[in-house]
């Protein structure tokens, strides 16, 4: 009977090989943490390739390591949602995402003599997202290692190729604004975003019960007490809106021309300056207007200025400037 409900527990995905904590590593003892675990590939073909790399220090054989994959493997998307270990990676000689990045390194830094640990984390913005119900296009982490280098245990973020030396095991908020959430020895016990499904329903049930007050503040849902302004213009006339801004008490938020879809949700319910041109915006009037309906009224019967909804949207029309200015001859001032 026992055997039975063990064998639903597993079936009903409630049961996970391994429970996911960040305490759970003996940071006093690094020789565990050389193992290489059976899943992780052909340990013999993983120490003689390590040997490959040993330099006269560890930062030495971590440097070497990684050029070395960056010589020697291509990145491939398609690769990114099914587990593959070592051998895999070896046989076709590519890595779809930070996870077999970082399982590819880690078991040969292992190879090589150094105790590495994995480090599974989630983007404190998306943890935010999912918490508050807001939308998100996709599950966002990262995979890091701690790895014991001159007595000491550093963080090393393979696919930047950046070592931490000044590193607390004992952090939660990593490089990115990532936190960190599980620690093992086995990437396949973990769960890695490889095994994309289970990974997506373990994640969730994680966060979902997480305790807010371990986060950073949620900037996203702070609300902003004064009228802001966005910007859209080219070198010079942004700077010469900016400073219009200014002076009439507006901070500048964000000045841009490119990456309409990310700015323009950003600046509904503040002041948005537009550099025009014989009444021609340098933004498409049909992206201005997905998040702006009828906004090019405002060019033509609003003396420029336009209120939709909360947003003061504002045509600098460049072109008319000099418009009603009395130039002389030269000739008669003579």
């Amino acid at each position: 009977m026992k055997c039975y409900l063990l064998f639903l527990l597993v079936c009903a995905g409630t049961l996970h090989a391994s429970e996911l904590s960040v305490d759970s590593v003996d940071y006093s003892a690094p020789a565990k943490y050389l193992e290489i675990t059976d899943s992780l590939g052909d340990r013999a073909k993983i120490t003689a390739q390590a040997s490959e790399f040993k330099g006269d220090s560890d930062l030495t054989t971590i440097k070497n390591t990684l050029k070395w994959m960056d010589r020697n493997l291509k990145y491939d998307a398609n690769r990114a949602y099914t587990w593959r270990n070592y051998d895999d990676v070896m046989r076709e000689k590519t890595y779809g995402g930070c996870a077999d990045q970082s399982i590819v390194c880690g078991v040969l830094l292992k190879g090589g003599g150094i105790p590495v640990v994995w480090v599974k984390t989630m983007d404190v913005s998306w943890i935010w997202d999912f918490k508050k119900g807001r939308q998100f296009k996709s599950w966002s982490g990262h995979v890091f290692l701690e790895v014991y280098v001159d007595k000491k245990w550093m963080l090393l973020d393979p696919g930047a190729k950046m070592v931490y030396k000044d590193y607390s095991p004992k952090a939660r908020i990593l490089p990115g604004n990532r936190f960190a959430y599980h620690k093992g020895n086995d990437p396949k016990e973990m769960i890695m975003s490889l095994q994309w499904e289970e990974w997506k329903r373990q994640t969730e049930t994680y966060f979902r019960a997480l305790d807010e007050s371990l986060l950073p503040v949620d900037w996203v849902g702070g609300t902003q007490l004064s009228t802001q302004a966005f910007v859209i213009g080219n070198s010079p006339y942004y700077q010469t809106m900016s400073q219009m801004a200014a002076e009439q008490g507006l901070a500048v938020a964000k000045s841009f021309n490119v990456q309409y879809d990310k700015y323009l949700p950003q600046a509904q319910g503040h002041v948005l300056l537009v550099e025009t041109h014989n009444d021609v915006p340098i933004v498409p009037l049909e992206v201005l207007e997905k998040y702006f309906p009828a906004a090019s009224q405002g060019l033509k019967d609003s003396g420029g200025t336009i209120k939709i909804g909360e947003t003061t949207i504002i045509f600098l029309d460049f072109s008319k400037q000099l418009t009603g200015l009395k130039i002389e001859d030269s000739a008669k001032q003579e």
